[in-house]
């Protein structure tokens, strides 16, 4: 009889522990993650925006980078997509602010450059922009033509990233006048001097992330 009542007791416990063990893990069982509904508007600070470049000298090909110190950017409003934000933005660079860091390079190439180029003002429209791929059209020399883009969101900023070829726009003229005047600033260790019609050109653009109002 004692064996049997202590038979029970164990199994009564038992029975007790596996419930406690049971109702602790649902306690603890991870909530199911939610699905935000949040939408959010996209806008850019045209203040923090600017404009780089990377021109090519020497045969090895060594770049020379700058920036252009004046420009202006004309952006819609709010849109609800960064593709949105970009398209139909309007940028008009100064060539005037020329700035590679050089008060010797920096004259000549508003001089021997820029003003034989016949262009005080570059213009670039952009036309589409569409999963960090886009177009514009560029006008330089009096010459406007499209020219592709890319692009890439990251930190709170757009990126642009576009590649031209200077003879498309005629400026086999300005190239050779600018390389005339800075002959020995473009020779290499082969003694020949040369200037590339290369130029990359980089454009930040700090975007607003703002949450939308429902």
């Amino acid at each position: 009889m004692k064996n049997l009542l202590s038979f029970g007791v164990i199994a009564l416990m038992t029975l007790s522990i596996v419930s406690c063990d049971s109702s602790e893990k649902k306690k603890t069982a991870p909530a199911e993650n939610k699905i935000s509904n949040d939408t959010y508007t996209y806008s850019i600070d045209p203040s923090g925006a600017s404009v780089s470049w990377t021109a090519y000298k020497f045969t090895d090909k060594v770049g020379v980078s700058g920036v252009f110190d004046s420009f202006e950017l004309t952006v819609g409003g709010e849109k609800e997509s960064l593709d949105d934000l970009l398209k139909e933005s309007k940028l008009a660079v100064y060539t005037n602010s020329v700035n590679s860091n050089s008060d010797i390079r920096d004259p000549k190439l508003r001089a021997s450059f820029f003003k034989v180029f016949n262009t005080d003002t570059i213009t670039g429209n952009i036309k589409e922009a569409k999963n960090g791929k886009g177009l514009l059209d560029l006008k330089m020399n009096a010459i406007e033509k499209p020219l592709e883009y890319t692009y890439m969101y990251k930190r709170d900023t757009l990126f642009l990233k576009a590649s031209i070829n200077l003879d498309t726009w005629n400026g086999q003229d300005a190239i050779k006048a600018l390389n005339e005047v800075c002959s020995d600033l473009h020779k290499g260790t082969d003694g020949l001097s040369k200037l590339w019609p290369d130029v990359d050109v980089r454009i930040k653009l700090p975007v607003k992330k703002t949450l939308a109002t429902k």
